[in-house]
């Protein structure tokens, strides 16, 4: 992290990831209590978030606008291209440049990977949080992932954490690799061969069997059939990916008792997952997307507000 933006979790710690959950389940905490005239969520106005989504997104750009306002950061909000500069011309990097001179105290950006994070955080002097950029990362999906397994597990070091899916395009995955480095939990990949990286790094468990694998997982993530990544649409057969890796209720009976089940949307029925995995005990998806703006709003307030010494 330069400053004290978020563009990967390959310099954060131990320490700092846990004070996360910490403030993100009490910030639940106070929400759930309606303590909304005192405390945490008596904020005031703090400034502007300039909210850059240059990819589509639901589930992240509303958290972050949810975070952002109860943080105390009136939002800015670009969503896509149109209607913006961008449509007559304007690069990326001059439409971000032009946004800080509006002074806003910080920018959450979702990109594709030709746009380079890094080298725009070291031209502009406040914190950038990265929401997904492009197949390289998605830091605060990969820690609200965390957050939810360690609420219902307790803990998610020495955890068993399967990946099932199109682990290739996967900005969720590469986040994890680097938050299991911190957090110590073991990771495993259950997919066909075209889904998967050429190169698998050192400890990652390999299934191509599924039931092997959920007996395994402590955890499992089903991850979406990205089509758009796929240069080639007929590289696999969806009935095929169907009855091979996706997830149901009678597949899950092999998982533990106590499996944690997710996915971090959108989701693809009928491909990854069927519908009547909503109903199981041990899913927690849509924790997932609750937990999503509580950890943001933890993440803006612990990183913005100390920079800016409030």
């Amino acid at each position: 992290m330069s400053k004290s933006s978020l563009i990967t979790l390959k310099k954060i710690d131990e320490k700092f990831v846990l004070h996360l959950f910490s403030k993100s389940i009490e910030l639940k905490k106070n929400f759930n209590e309606h303590r909304l005239s005192s405390g945490p969520y008596h904020s005031g106005y703090k400034g502007t978030a300039a909210l850059l989504f240059f990819e589509p997104s639901t589930r992240t750009r509303f958290s972050f606008e949810a975070a952002s306002s109860r943080a105390g950061y009136h939002p800015m909000i670009l969503d896509g291209g149109i209607g913006t500069s961008i449509e007559k011309g304007e690069t990326i990097e001059d439409t971000i440049s032009n946004i800080q001179a509006l002074r806003p105290s910080f920018f959450v950006i979702r990109c594709q990977d030709h746009v380079n994070l890094e080298q725009i955080d070291s031209l502009i002097d406040v914190p950038i949080i990265n929401a997904g950029w492009g197949k390289r990362g998605h830091p605060t999906q990969a820690l609200l992932d965390g957050l939810t397994i360690h609420e219902k597990l307790g803990s998610i070091a020495a955890k068993n954490i399967l990946f099932v899916g199109d682990i290739k395009h996967s900005r969720v995955v590469a986040s994890h690799r680097e938050l299991s480095e911190v957090l110590k939990y073991n990771m495993g990949f259950c997919a066909p061969r075209e889904f998967l990286p050429e190169v698998i790094s050192t400890g990652i468990q390999c299934f191509s069997n599924l039931p092997e694998a959920l007996e395994w997982a402590d955890v499992v993530i089903a991850l979406r059939v990205q089509k758009e990544r796929h240069e080639n649409e007929n590289l696999f057969l969806i009935e095929d990916y169907r009855e091979n890796f996706g997830l149901n209720n009678e597949r899950l009976k092999l998982a533990k008792p106590n499996a944690v089940i997710m996915h971090p949307g959108p989701i693809n029925y009928g491909v990854e997952i069927e519908s009547e995995i909503l109903q199981d005990p041990r899913c927690v998806i849509l924790k997932q997307v609750e937990n999503g703006a509580f950890l943001r709003e933890a993440l803006i307030r612990s990183i913005v507000d100390k920079e800016k010494g409030d």
